[in-house]
């Protein structure tokens, strides 16, 4: 009787140790599929395409690859000589039509003291539209002085703002065209992270909800605030044929991939290049308020750790 009462207890405990694992692993696929969380994360920040202003060679290149600048720090210079040139020639002309219309205007001041009595109206109206003619040519001479002023200014190319240079693919001697990109600078203090969340993820996440966010590689857990979600993707399912009649895609699979929308994420510190802009990280948006290590339940510090292993 001991033996069989002791056989059932058995069973009884693998029993029950059954329903509780079936009902643990059932909890953690269910918090694994349908909670607020995704690997598909970038680490972003506000980049800047540099590009001159002017033509010309490449004079002068003051920075290096990767290099962190401060704002309107020199970082190369563009044919500084052509443009000082143009620059001497604009203020020639100026000079030259100043004194034309200082000329002019006397001329037309003394034939229209003297009159029709000393000659003719015709020979008076010539005399006042040629000192009209020569006031218009100062003016364009004075606009082209201002232009190639600014051109002069716009051969030193600097920083717009601190930041990090990087991708400088420009070279001492070497021919750059005016509106062509040379170098990427990354923003110093704008780094934020964009997290690609599942359409059918959206529902817990929402602006001012708190996140975490792991970088991939890396153990260390950093902290956000959902700034914003996406307002709209594209809608890779239809097309506009050449009528301009709207074509649709058909949809047949037995399974749905669920789309993704980003999400800014607005990071409590900034990092630096630490993480650089397009690094991957998992964020896990944890609600309205932060979730303490120490206030997890057993089963959701299993995930969290998961997580990070995953």
């Amino acid at each position: 009787m001991k033996a069989l009462t002791t056989k059932i207890a058995r069973y009884a405990i693998t029993f029950i140790l059954v329903i509780i694992a079936v009902i643990v692993i059932f909890r953690a696929w269910v918090f694994y599929t349908e909670s607020p969380w995704t690997r598909d994360a970038k680490f972003t920040a506000d980049v800047v395409a540099i590009a001159p202003d002017v033509s010309g060679l490449i004079s002068d290149v003051r920075v290096q690859d990767n290099q962190l600048v401060k704002k309107d720090q020199v970082l190369f210079v563009v044919d500084q000589p052509r443009y000082q040139q143009a620059l001497d020639e604009a203020e020639a002309d100026v000079a030259y039509y100043q004194a034309l219309v200082n000329e002019k205007r006397k001329e037309a001041t003394r034939r229209n003291q003297l009159g029709v009595s000393a000659m003719s109206r015709e020979a008076i109206d010539q005399s006042n539209n040629d000192y009209q003619t020569s006031v218009h040519q100062l003016a364009k001479a004075v606009a082209t002085e201002a232009t190639a002023k600014l051109d002069l200014e716009r051969t030193v190319v600097k920083a717009p703002s601190d930041g990090w240079v990087t991708n400088l693919n420009v070279y001492r001697g070497e021919f750059i065209t005016r509106g062509s990109t040379a170098v990427a600078l990354v923003k110093q203090h704008t780094f934020y992270v964009l997290a690609y969340m599942e359409e059918t993820k959206l529902e817990g996440v929402r602006p001012g909800y708190r996140v975490e966010i792991t970088p991939l590689g890396s153990n260390r857990v950093l902290h956000g605030t959902v700034d914003s979600i996406a307002a709209g993707v594209t809608n890779s399912s239809s097309t506009i044929d050449s009528k301009g009649m709207a074509t649709i895609d058909s949809n047949l699979e037995w399974v749905r991939l669920a789309q993704r929308v980003p999400v800014r994420i607005r990071l409590d510190a900034q990092q630096g290049n630490l993480y650089p802009s397009g690094t991957t990280a998992t964020v896990v948006v944890t609600g309205a308020e932060d979730r303490k290590p120490e206030n997890m339940s057993p089963l959701m510090k299993l995930m969290h750790r998961l997580r990070e292993f995953g």
